[in-house]
C-alpha cells in the first residue's frame, strides 16, 4: 500500500513538473501596448438648411421666394441642384392661433459638401438669403475604414518597436508574435465652428449653431488606435 502511495506521489510530482515546465516555457514572452493617432481632412460635410416664411413690417415673405433665392445662391456657389436633398418640404408650423392662411410654412434641405473651402463659399453665397436655420450635422471621409486600418497598423508597429527596445536592454531579442489584440478607441468627429448670421427679421427660430459673425473654422477628424501584443522572447 505504501508503495502504491509513493507511486501515485511520484506520478503527480512528475506531471506537476512537466506542467510547470510548459507554463514556464509559455512565459517566455513580452506583452506591450502601442498607440497611434492620425488626423484627416473630411471630404463629406453634411449641411442642414431650413427656410421658413416670416413677416417683416407686416409684409409676409412667402416660401416660394425664399426657395428661389436659396436655389439661385446655391447655383452661384457652384453646387448642382442634384446635390440637394429635401429633408422636410411644405410642413406648416408656428400657427399659434393664427388662421391657416397666416401660418408660416417651412422647407428644409440637406447638401453634402466636399471640403471646408466649398462650405465657406456656400455660406458666402447664401448669406443674403434669409434662411431660418443652418447647421453642419455630420463630417466624414469616404475612405474612413482605410484610414482606421492604417492607424491600427501604426499602433502595432509601435508595440513591436517598444518590445524590441525593452528586450534589447536585457540582451535578448523578440521572435514571432503570439497574440495581437486591438482595443476599440473613440474616434473624434469634431463639428466645425460655423457661424452664420440669420437675416430673417422678426424670426422666432432657435438660431442653433449661429452667431452674429460669419466664418468657418474646421478641425480635422482625429483617429486613434491602441494595440496590445505579445512577442516571443528568444
Amino acid at each position: 500500500m505504501r508503495f502504491t502511495y509513493l507511486l501515485v506521489i511520484l506520478i503527480v510530482a512528475t506531471a506537476s513538473a512537466t506542467l510547470a515546465q510548459e507554463v514556464f516555457k509559455g512565459e517566455h514572452f513580452i506583452e506591450v501596448s502601442g498607440t497611434a493617432e492620425t488626423e484627416i481632412e473630411p471630404n463629406q460635410i453634411t449641411v442642414f438648411i431650413r427656410l421658413k416664411e416670416f413677416e417683416e413690417n407686416k409684409t409676409k415673405t412667402n416660401l416660394e421666394k425664399l426657395d428661389q433665392d436659396f436655389l439661385n445662391a446655391t447655383k452661384a456657389a457652384g453646387i448642382d441642384k442634384k446635390r440637394l436633398t429635401l429633408a422636410d418640404a411644405g410642413s406648416t408650423i408656428g400657427k399659434l392661433g393664427r388662421k391657416e392662411k397666416d401660418a408660416f410654412r417651412e422647407k428644409s434641405y440637406e447638401v453634402v459638401l466636399t471640403s471646408a473651402a466649398e462650405l465657406e463659399k456656400f455660406l458666402e453665397k447664401i448669406e443674403p438669403v434669409k434662411v431660418d436655420q443652418l447647421r453642419v450635422t455630420r463630417v466624414y471621409h469616404s475612405e474612413m475604414e482605410k484610414f482606421k486600418m492604417e492607424v491600427k497598423v501604426k499602433a502595432l508597429q509601435a508595440a513591436k518597436t517598444k518590445a524590441e527596445t525593452l528586450t534589447k536592454g536585457i540582451g535578448a531579442e523578440i521572435g514571432k508574435p503570439l497574440m495581437i489584440r486591438e482595443w476599440e478607441s473613440d474616434q473624434v468627429y469634431p463639428m466645425p465652428n460655423v457661424s452664420y448670421k440669420t437675416m430673417a427679421a422678426g424670426m422666432q427660430g432657435d438660431g442653433a449653431g449661429m452667431e452674429d459673425e460669419s466664418g468657418v473654422a474646421f478641425r480635422k477628424i482625429r483617429l486613434r488606435a491602441q494595440i496590445t501584443a505579445q512577442f516571443e522572447i528568444k
